[in-house]
């Protein structure tokens, strides 16, 4: 299908009329089901004020969709958040097509003489959010932050008429995931719901807009750690707690799940507040405490098999988290048996 919209809802409206298929109204949220001979799921929209409008789609088809979305008077800024299977994007003016990933997202806007395509394909659950920056209308709420805007997103809304052609790509971070999440799962209704997503989708342009001016620096310096990386670094966590007898080193973990060291040690302090190693020596003697209190195992076995090659070492340990020694503690626990 081909559409000249620039708002969320404009779009619902044309793909109720080329699929031959009701509008359901609730409030201010308009809602498309996916024809049965195309599928199965549903398109929402919302326009908000400021130009701001938000599209949630959830569906499986079972043929290929693809929306051409033609160039209008005004081209806004657009916003994708791909929560499933991939979807590929396409702009006439490069006639690149950009394949985006689940927890992938684009930022992109057309130039006057561009269009683009979005393409669905069959047989895959297809789930991404949507969000439309009207930059004419929302050049009145951008005068209240100018001042303390980064120059190259000032730029960016600047171009209030959609001349310039822009398009800016990566994995987006966890906290936008949850905030995806949130406007997914919302059960409430009327006006609170209304509020709700409205306030979500301004969380998640601004945790994006931090994302953006993040990836302008230098790769080493960025703060922000992306959904994929945490993904990542709670692998790394696993790989430890699965096979807690193995010694691994904090670059052989990087290279098992594809960091670099400097990330999965930024990443372990962001998630669980300190460093590899600590988080290793955590595991291990948890494991230990488990190995006394369920096993038959006497404690130089029990420090060999969770990869401590030093008693002395793993008792120093072990009375440091528990104010116990392995051997205090196994005498109380098998006395408790005993008993």
């Amino acid at each position: 299908v081909s559409l000249t919209a620039s708002n969320g809802v404009e779009i619902i409206k044309l793909l109720s009329e080329k699929l031959d298929t009701d509008i359901e109204k609730e409030n201010n949220e308009y809602c498309v089901s996916i024809p049965e001979e195309l599928g199965s799921g549903h398109v929402k929209a919302i326009n908000f004020d400021n130009g701001i409008s938000v599209i949630e789609a959830d569906m499986l088809l079972n043929k290929s969709f693809r929306i051409r979305f033609k160039k209008d008077k005004l081209n806004p800024l657009v916003l994708l958040f791909n929560t499933e299977s991939a979807v590929t994007h396409r702009n006439s003016s490069t006639a690149k097509k950009k394949k985006i990933e689940c927890f992938e997202s684009l930022m992109f806007s057309n130039d006057m003489k561009d269009h683009n395509t979005l393409t669905i394909q069959k047989g895959k659950p297809t789930s991404f959010l949507k969000i439309y920056i009207n930059r004419k209308d929302f050049e009145e709420k951008l005068e209240e932050h100018v001042d303390n805007m980064n120059h190259d997103l000032e730029t960016l809304f600047r171009d209030v008429n959609g001349v310039n052609l822009f398009s800016y790509s990566g994995h987006y971070t966890l906290a936008i995931s949850e905030a995806i999440d949130a406007i997914k799962n919302c059960d409430t209704e009327g006006l609170v719901r209304s509020l709700f997503i409205e306030a979500k989708t301004y969380e998640i342009l601004t945790l994006h807009f931090m994302q953006y001016s993040d990836d302008l620096n230098d790769p080493k310096k960025r703060q922000i750690l992306r959904r994929s990386t945490i993904e990542k670094i709670e692998e790394a966590a696993t790989l430890v707690k699965n096979d807690i007898a193995t010694n691994f080193s904090v670059n052989q973990l990087a290279k098992e799940v594809g960091l670099n060291q400097n990330t999965l040690q930024s990443g372990f302090q962001h998630l669980f507040n300190c460093s590899v190693n600590d988080y290793i020596k955590e595991k291990r003697i948890a494991r230990a405490k488990e190995l006394i209190e369920n096993s038959d195992l006497n404690i130089t076995q029990i420090t060999y098999s969770i990869g401590i090659n030093s008693r002395s070492y793993f008792s120093k340990l072990f009375k440091e988290k528990y104010n116990l020694s392995p051997n205090e503690y196994l005498k109380q626990v098998r006395k408790d048996r005993s008993a």
